[in-house]
């Protein structure tokens, strides 16, 4: 994200900096900018509310940590801010700059496109909103435009009355990159999957819709065997690469697995 400040200088906007600091002392955000533009204390871009009616708003400087201790958000969303590094970084880094770095193994990404997210986006021209799944156009990069801020993300009411989850893994236990992400959503009506949402990172050069996969779920009840054909859907339609965290094959196994046993928690006492 990037503009001008009042003095006509390039600025980038910062709140938690732990992605950007990075990149700048590594020369890698696209040349160095003249100003920095702390953004972190705009209360606009700190609330969390939800509306009478069920919506959810979240600030695009909400904290990580704010987001991964909160027991009443989306189960996926909570889950994948929770994998996002050390307590340090997460009690920096925010929601908006996770999506905003758009790497393709961020941990927000596949759960807010996973509950169906839409992404507000301001400048002096005004606001508009994109859905998540069409924000990120490659690695590390996404469709803001020159001098605009992302300042909330917002999600309907049956991202809260749905079911979720979000399955990683990386090379450890702890502080890893993602090998694979994946997140689900559910609304589960007389025992079975109504709707479903699910999408995965670090399978493409952006977080991916397993349309495949929904397709094949919607209307289904649950069963290991649907899981199994579900997670095999899943890994013929993501698009991995070899890299040195982990070869393409292995990857698509692990979308299946992943999937599965995000399917798993979150169709658990589904009735």
């Amino acid at each position: 994200m990037g503009g001008l400040d009042e003095q006509g200088r390039s600025a980038r906007y910062v709140a938690g900096g732990t992605d950007l600091a990075v990149q700048l002392a590594g020369n890698a955000a696209g040349g160095q900018p003249e100003a920095l533009v702390d953004v972190s204390g705009i209360p606009e871009l700190l609330r969390l509310e939800r509306a009478p009616g069920g919506a959810l708003s979240i600030g695009a400087a909400v904290r990580l940590e704010t987001l991964a201790r909160s027991a009443d958000l989306p189960a996926c969303l909570s889950q994948g801010a929770r994998a996002i590094g050390s307590p340090q970084i997460r009690a920096l880094g925010t929601l908006g700059g996770n999506l905003c770095n758009a790497s393709p193994c961020g941990d927000t990404l596949a759960p807010v496109i996973a509950l169906g997210g839409r992404l507000v986006l301001a400048s002096v021209e005004g606001r508009r909103e994109v859905p998540a799944e069409e924000f990120f156009t490659g690695p590390k990069a996404t469709v803001l435009r020159p001098g605009e801020l992302l300042v909330e993300v917002d999600f309907g009411p049956a991202a809260l009355a749905g079911r979720s989850a979000f399955r990683m893994i990386g090379q450890r236990e702890g502080q890893a990159i993602s090998q694979v992400n994946v997140a689900v959503w559910l609304l589960a009506e007389g025992g079975r999957m109504a709707e479903v949402r699910a999408a995965a990172g670090s399978v493409a050069p952006t977080p991916v819709r397993l349309a495949a996969a929904e397709k094949l779920l919607r209307g289904q009840a649950w069963s290991q065997g649907l899981g199994r054909e579900a997670g095999q859907a899943a890994a013929e339609e993501v698009r991995p690469i070899d890299d040195v965290r982990a070869p393409a094959a292995y990857r698509r196994l692990l979308t299946a697995a992943l999937l599965r046993e995000a399917l798993a928690e979150a169709c658990e006492g589904v009735q």
